[in-house]
């Protein structure tokens, strides 16, 4: 197993459950939308263990030690009466040029990089509105899980759940709301999280052409909901299905909206 080293300590690193990456997600993405650099997000997460004198195989403590070794940190040095944080970085990281769909093993899982690659693509998404690359950016939890609520209480009997949400932002853009008023922002995460990549619409909201969905935003989310293997590779299935009818009724768009997106560089 790899080590890493907190002030002069060398710790072996444990493969972790599923579960405290996930626990940590939930502190994690609002930093991130913040733009705090995610090492100096998952040094805190170290240093108030050490704080706590928690044990240093603490789930918590060994998964954000995990995460820092994936982004190319090696250690960090902590120095308490000046409140100064000393990085170890070395110049690869672990998720630089491996193809998205490998981070989500289930043995990549264990050591961090699922959740690190979860992270990168949530904090770094962006949605094509009329060929316009639109940022998304994580929005508060409370805020997302009343949108969320209204978006699943608006569904229509049979429609699809991206198309109830793609409505609901519809509706907002083409009322005149700015694209930087809260309900917007929210909308479009929601639209996001069900991998819609790209649409367009006409002036009067009349027609809407959706034009492709993302896959590597589907891996992100099976894992960010704790989806096994299984489930995961179903979902996979229904955005591929999904990216076919897009490109039967609009093959060049469809095509440009699903290219490959690179994975993020880290965030530090």
């Amino acid at each position: 197993m790899p080590n890493f080293e907190v002030n002069t300590q060398v710790i072996e690193l444990i493969p972790q459950e599923n579960a405290p990456f996930l626990h940590l997600a939930g502190n994690i993405i609002p930093a991130l939308a913040a733009g705090e650099p995610f090492a100096k997000i998952c040094s805190h997460v170290i240093t108030e263990g050490m704080k706590a004198k928690v044990a240093t195989d603490h789930p918590l403590f060994q998964c954000a030690m995990w995460m820092m070794y994936q982004i190319g940190v090696r250690g960090l040095s902590v120095d308490f009466e000046k409140e100064e944080i000393n990085i170890k970085q070395t110049e690869k990281s672990e998720l630089d040029g491996v193809p998205y769909e490998q981070h989500f093993s289930s043995g990549n899982a264990g050591t961090g990089r699922a959740m690190v690659a979860t992270l990168m693509m949530i904090s770094n998404r962006a949605l094509r509105i009329n060929g316009e690359e639109v940022q998304v950016r994580p929005q508060p939890l409370e805020t997302m899980k009343r949108v969320n609520a209204e978006v699943l209480q608006s569904r229509k009997f049979g429609e699809e759940l991206h198309v109830t949400a793609l409505r609901r932002l519809m509706m907002l853009l083409v009322g005149g709301t700015p694209r930087e008023d809260p309900e917007v922002l929210a909308a479009m995460q929601v639209v996001a999280d069900l991998n819609v990549r790209s649409f367009s619409f006409t002036p009067d909201g009349t027609q809407v052409s959706l034009e492709g969905f993302s896959e590597t935003n589907a891996m992100a989310m099976a894992y960010l909901h704790n989806m096994d293997p299984v489930q995961m590779e179903s979902m996979l299935q229904r955005v591929r299905n999904l990216n076919l009818r897009c490109q039967e009724s609009n093959p060049s768009e469809a095509t440009k909206a699903n290219s490959p997106r690179p994975t993020p560089r880290r965030r530090q």
